[in-house]
């Protein structure tokens, strides 16, 4: 019986990982309301057609750019025209209620209702087109549900029987105006079929104890998995403009050819696959957020967590490429915009908040956010702003402040190869833990002529007093107090240093350029002997 479960199982988990993995040819039978796979078929398969939309999209920004913004309702991306999507559902009863929904990213979100008439129809209607993607009928009291596909053709029916005691909502469904849903069911019952006998294969391998009979089994169970596998090859082959091909598509992995793995150059292979990384997905196909695998969060995860070295540079550069890529999508693109300014506003990777104030400066703060409301982009734009500062490779603006006996310090004058900077709060419970440490690598390495200067709030002088009498190794650093300055300008060089929490420590070179920003201390000794390391190989 082709239960929902297997039905589920196709859709949720079953796609293959890499289409191109198997180079054998396999035979697939033909199966009842399902498409004929041909007996041979060919694995080493063309791409899938980028879809091209009808009209140029085009994206309203009612805000403004920043900083002159106003207030107004933002676009939310919906274009304007029509659906119809009608279900004739045997066994559902009149006046019914029953739901539309899709997948977006990682959710499943409820879109419209409907009643269901006297004659078993629930219709579902708007005067704003749907977004392209999976989306999912679901039943009364929300009993159960099952997938279809809304692409450019938004007028179509789709009957079939509730069977909510089997389930079995595919096998008895018909489709009407909807190409790509006809196809997307042969699909869903062709895999389900050979997936039902890959059950029934395992059952008797369970029973079966004879071992020669267990290794005809798994030899026959390998069989099937070719046979479903490239059933999703000869799907992309057959309709290379769907959508359920562009995410089959997009979830298969770039193939290495063997010439470029057998090269006399031992970085070819990852440069081949790094430069064409991106080539399975169709940046045009906004269908791709509304899949049941959020896989454009995969596709990306991936590259940066192990292809690329965690460089800010190099992260820019890779935003730069996405965003080129997907400037004619509408959701697509939205969702790398907020993607890559998240990651990289979020990450405790040191100088990638360089990443994040060049990426929000190209989006969110040149109009691109434009279903984002002004205040959200007036705080992410100062953000921005106010991070950039202090980015490594900035010059570290120079601060004149006192010290506990009212003694003007300017911390551009200190000589020194590498001065430390540590704002920190002596009631600071990890301040108190992180001083010490500093005490030490500090005292450990003052012949090199390392020089820091502890900056603390003026309104906690005596509890920063009381502090270094229990710490005297602290005598040495200039301790200075964030608070009275001689005038606005000085004040202003102050917030330059991004400063969000207790403590934050920045390296400034002996040109008092920014070399680390928020480095944690137990970091600090490996960077700055590394540092010196790289500067002397570049003298000699």
């Amino acid at each position: 019986m082709l239960n929902k479960y297997i039905f589920t199982f196709v859709l949720a988990g079953i796609f293959s990982a890499n289409l191109y993995a198997q180079k054998e040819q396999t035979a697939a039978a033909n199966t009842t309301n399902t498409e004929t796979a041909p007996a041979a078929i060919a694995l080493n398969l063309g791409p899938i057609t980028p879809y091209k939309r009808a009209t140029p999209a085009i994206k309203q920004n009612n805000v403004g750019v920043y900083p002159k913004l106003k207030s107004a309702k933002s676009w939310d991306g919906v274009e304007p025209g029509k659906y119809s999507l009608k279900f004739v559902i045997k066994g559902i009863k009149h006046g019914d209620t029953v739901y539309l929904a899709d997948y977006h990213l990682d959710g499943k979100y409820r879109r419209d209702t409907a009643i269901v008439d006297k004659n078993g129809l629930a219709n579902f209607t708007g005067t704003r087109k749907l977004q392209h993607g999976f989306y999912l009928f679901v039943f009364p009291q929300v009993r159960d549900y099952f997938e279809f596909i809304v692409d450019d053709d938004q007028d179509f029916t789709i009957s079939t029987d509730t069977s909510y005691w089997s389930r079995e909502y595919f096998p008895k469904m018909k489709v009407n105006g909807s190409e790509q849903n006809s196809s997307y069911l042969a699909y869903q019952l062709y895999k389900a079929k050979i997936i039902q006998q890959i059950i029934d294969n395992d059952k008797v391998s369970e029973t079966d104890t004879l071992p020669a009979q267990k290794q005809i089994l798994m030899a026959k169970k390998m069989e099937l998995l070719k046979l479903k596998n490239n059933y999703d090859s000869f799907y992309i082959a057959t309709h290379p403009n769907h959508l359920l091909s562009r995410f089959l598509y997009a979830m298969s992995d770039v193939e290495v050819p063997m010439d470029v793995q057998k090269s006399t150059d031992s970085n070819a292979a990852y440069k081949y696959y790094k430069e064409h990384y991106w080539d399975h997905i169709d940046f045009n196909e906004d269908g791709l957020v509304r899949v049941p695998l959020n896989i454009l969060k995969q596709k990306f995860d991936f590259f940066f967590d192990k292809v690329i070295p965690p460089d800010a540079d190099m992260c820019i550069k890779v935003a730069d490429l996405l965003l080129a890529k997907s400037e004619n999508s509408v959701e697509v693109e939205k969702y790398i915009i907020w993607y890559l300014t998240n990651r990289f506003e979020t990450s405790n990777i040191m100088g990638m908040d360089k990443a994040f104030v060049i990426t929000a400066q190209k989006t969110y703060c040149s109009g691109k956010a434009w279903w984002i409301d002004s205040a959200t982009v007036r705080h992410m734009c100062d953000n921005a702003r106010d991070r950039e500062p202090s980015n490594i490779g900035k010059p570290g603006v120079p601060l004149e402040l006192a010290d506990k006996d009212g003694i003007w310090h300017n911390t551009g004058e200190i000589k020194a190869p590498y001065t430390i900077l540590i704002f920190w709060d002596p009631t600071c419970g990890h301040c108190r833990e992180v001083m010490p440490k500093l005490a030490k690598i500090y005292n450990d390495n003052k012949a090199k002529g390392w020089k820091v200067v502890a900056l603390s709030p003026s309104d906690k002088k005596k509890e920063w007093l009381e502090y270094q009498k229990e710490h005297p190794e602290m005598s040495e650093f200039l301790h200075l107090l964030r608070g009275e300055v001689r005038s606005e300008a000085w004040a202003e060089n102050l917030r330059k240093y991004y400063v969000i929490a207790s403590p934050t420590i920045y390296i400034l070179n002996e040109n008092k350029v920014i070399e680390a920003n928020r480095i944690d201390v137990d970091k600090i000794e490996d960077f700055l002997n590394h540092l010196t390391k790289l500067k002397g190989k570049k003298t000699n």
